[in-house]
Formats: structure tokens, sequence, C-alpha cells
């Protein structure tokens, strides 16, 4: 069984500056959640465990970013390359990464960089 399939919570080093969490959805989707300090030190990992999950869960991902408290152009671009990677699911119409509960400073970064439209609050379509 491949990890991502087991619910899975990471922590970069001591003082835990951020976690993951994977989940099954029960669809054949999973809910990622995300919390913390999102940065270049974690960027490697977090694409690692977001490609590995979309391997695993065929309907897709739903990312949490609620508790996200900084997140870096590093971690936006892995945000932006696994958007790219999943594509969409042609039977059920629907993308297979998608994001809900973008934290204030997420969603200001968002903005900045104008990428905010790649990313709707919510969990349907995006």
């Amino acid at each position: 069984m491949s990890p991502a399939r087991e619910p899975k919570t990471s922590a970069r080093t001591d003082d835990v500056r951020s976690t993951l969490h994977v989940e099954p959805d029960g669809t054949g989707g999973a809910l990622v959640v995300l919390a913390g300090e999102l940065d270049q030190d974690c960027a490697s990992e977090l694409r690692d465990v977001l490609v590995s999950a979309l391997s695993a869960y065929p309907k897709g991902l739903v990312l949490d970013l609620a508790d996200v408290t900084f997140c870096d152009c590093a971690c936006l671009n892995v945000l932006l390359r696994v958007r790219l990677e999943a594509g969409v699911d042609h039977v059920h119409r629907a993308h297979r990464f998608r994001v809900r509960n973008i934290s204030a400073r997420v969603s200001r970064l968002l903005d900045l960089t104008g990428t905010l439209a790649y990313f709707p609050n919510g969990s349907g379509p995006g």
C-alpha cells in the first residue's frame, strides 16, 4: 500500500514549523490539510507527498489551507505545478486539484502574484 493512502502527518523539524496530513475522502479522492509555514525548506517534500497522493487517489485532491501561516514562492510554485500535473478527471468533468479554506496570508500571496484565479476558494471545481 502506498504511504499516501494511509493518514499521514509529516513534520520537517523538531520545532514542527509545518504539518501535512493526507486522509481519504471516501470517494476515491483525498483531503490534504496543510498547516504552519510552507517555505523552500519543505518544498521538495511537499511536492513528493502531493504527487504521491495524486497517484494514490484517482479522483484527486482537495487542499485545506486554512491553517497555513506562511507560504513562499517555492511552495506556491509546487502548488501550481502539481495543479497542472493533476489535470482534469474527464469522466467526472472535475479538476483533480482543488483548494478550500485559504488562509488570509495565502490569499494575499495568491493575489500579489496574480495566481488567485488558479485556486478558487471552495471545494467545487477550480
